[in-house]
């Protein structure tokens, strides 16, 4: 009766063993809004520098061409 107890126990750990698996079952929905959001939020930070930049050189461009007589001359 302890063989049959024992090669019973052996039995149902070898069948839980089998059925443990480490990989999951993919991206909920939950997940992919989350990354969705993320994306769409460095699509704007990038939108919103590439502007500051824009703007940064347009300003450069017109103190150098108003502050340098070469380009601009004095006109009397």
């Amino acid at each position: 009766m302890k063989h049959f107890q024992l090669f019973g126990l052996l039995g149902c750990f070898v069948i839980l063993v089998g059925c443990e698996t480490t990989q999951t079952a993919g991206q909920g929905n939950q997940e992919r809004k989350r990354l969705a959001a993320i994306e769409q939020e460095q699509a704007e930070a990038t939108h919103i520098d590439e502007s500051t930049a824009n703007l940064w050189n347009a300003e450069l461009d017109r103190m150098n061409r108003s502050s340098n007589p070469a380009v601009n001359p004095v006109r009397p």
